[in-house]
């Protein structure tokens, strides 16, 4: 029985490896194989009896249509570059434009700068030069101030020391008084006219009373005669009234006298 088993196998191994080459040879020659029939290729031939002795041009249309469609292209690309060109110029030049502006903003602010620095420096100096001129107001002020001091304490000293004298500027006017009042008295007013005239005179006093040189005309009456009048009068009028204070005399000592012969009060 194990005999009749194996010889089975066998058979059934060698039927399917036929059937596997079959099917395989099939499928090879339906793919590779054209079953489509074709119909045969026929070429068509003309017979000349003669060789013909004109020769049709053939149209060349398309290859002008060819080259004018070349042209247009080369037109075309040409307006093309000019135009990129332009615009290319036209941003150079904006580019440009934009610099300049930018160089001039910063040209500007580098000159308001520079103002500025400049107005400093003037504020800085000016108020440098005000305080010092306010440290020199200060020491003129104190100058001044010491000064006052000064002249206060020594016109106390004065004012006691006139004080003690019994001089005051009351008797002093009183004798500049009669000093006047005895020289007009002596002045011969036909000599000066009717006119309202003034005339000054300097005059140098000794303590005795007596003029030291000649009198000195300040001021003339502009009438030889009433001029030459008023100085005789003040070398007549020697010796004038003078004080027996020696401090009194010495402020009466150089006199300015103003005479108007032809006033009421004088």
């Amino acid at each position: 029985m194990k005999i009749i088993k194996f010889e089975n196998n066998y058979e059934l191994q060698a039927n399917l490896f036929s059937f596997v080459i079959h099917l395989t040879l099939l499928i090879f020659i339906m793919f590779t194989v054209d079953w489509k029939t074709k119909a045969p290729h026929f070429s068509e031939v003309d017979l000349w009896d003669a060789v013909p002795t004109q020769v049709k041009k053939v149209k060349q249309e398309p290859v002008k249509k060819k080259n004018i469609v070349k042209k247009k292209k080369v037109a075309e690309i040409k307006k093309q570059k000019v135009i990129l060109q332009k615009e290319a110029e036209i941003k150079l030049k904006k580019k440009k434009a934009a610099k300049k502006k930018v160089l001039a903003l910063k040209k500007k602010k580098e000159i308001e700068r520079m103002q500025r620095k400049i107005l400093n420096q003037e504020k800085i100096s000016k108020l440098q030069e005000r305080l010092l001129e306010d440290e020199r107001l200060e020491k003129l002020q104190e100058q001044l101030r010491e000064q006052d001091l000064k002249k206060k304490e020594r016109l106390a000293l004065e004012g006691e020391k006139d004080m003690e004298a019994g001089v005051n500027s009351g008797e002093l006017e009183r004798f500049k008084m009669l000093i006047q009042q005895k020289i007009h008295q002596n002045v011969n007013k036909q000599l000066c006219g009717l006119d309202d005239v003034s005339l000054i005179f300097e005059i140098s006093l000794m303590p005795t009373g007596d003029i030291l040189g000649n009198p000195k005309m300040l001021k003339s009456s502009k009438i030889g005669t009433c001029d030459e009048a008023v100085e005789r009068a003040i070398l007549q009028s020697q010796p004038l009234p003078m004080p027996k204070d020696k401090k009194l005399f010495r402020k009466l000592k150089g006199l300015k006298l103003k005479f108007s012969p032809n006033a009421i009060n004088e």
